[in-house]
């Protein structure tokens, strides 16, 4: 017996230093899967913000959509809006209060979507795909801050469509955070 078992082909069972691996446990971890999901692979999932009264998840995909579904007690989803993009969407994230979602595209673009009136409208324009989007609230002003492939860090107001500040790269953005001071 080799470290990994006898195994007549991948994935045709055996035994192995894992134990069995014949017995085909369909969703051993008891997963739940999301309702409505989108028709190309979801790149990115974030769940809604302690503030929001209920548990709402957020997903964009590769066939150019975000999706918003409330999750309820039972781990079962509801789906409740969608919005698109005109190319897939590598990020989102929400606003503090969790009334808005923002959403980073290989459209070059970002948007803010009011959830409360289901309208979304670009808030940010890069040369290249954004690959990472995320509000910033401070004591004293909030903003987005969108990095892109184009080597740049964009910090927007959402009211403007020119960036507050742009800082440039040595090299694509590839992901980015943001950590708060504030307790």
């Amino acid at each position: 017996m080799s470290m990994f078992g006898t195994n007549t082909g991948f994935g045709s069972g055996g035994t192995s230093m894992f134990g069995n691996t014949t017995t085909d446990n369909h969703n051993p971890m008891k997963d739940f899967e999301v309702t409505s999901p989108p028709d190309d692979s979801i790149s990115c999932l974030a769940f809604s913000p302690p503030a929001m009264t209920g548990n709402f998840l957020i997903g964009g995909s590769w066939a150019n959509d975000v999706r918003c579904w409330e999750v309820q007690d039972s781990g079962q989803t509801v789906p409740k809006a969608q919005q698109m993009h005109t190319g897939p969407v590598l990020d989102v994230c929400w606003s503090d209060d969790g009334s808005k979602v923002f959403t980073a595209s290989c459209d070059k673009t970002a948007k803010v979507w009011d959830l409360n009136s289901n309208q979304a409208m670009q808030i940010a324009q890069h040369d290249a795909p954004i690959r990472s989007i995320h509000w910033i609230k401070a004591p004293n002003y909030s903003c987005v801050m969108t990095g892109s492939w184009d080597k740049t860090l964009k910090f927007w107001d959402t009211r403007s469509p020119n960036p507050m500040m742009s800082l440039q790269l040595p090299e694509r953005s590839y992901c980015a955070d943001v950590v708060s001071n504030e307790e």
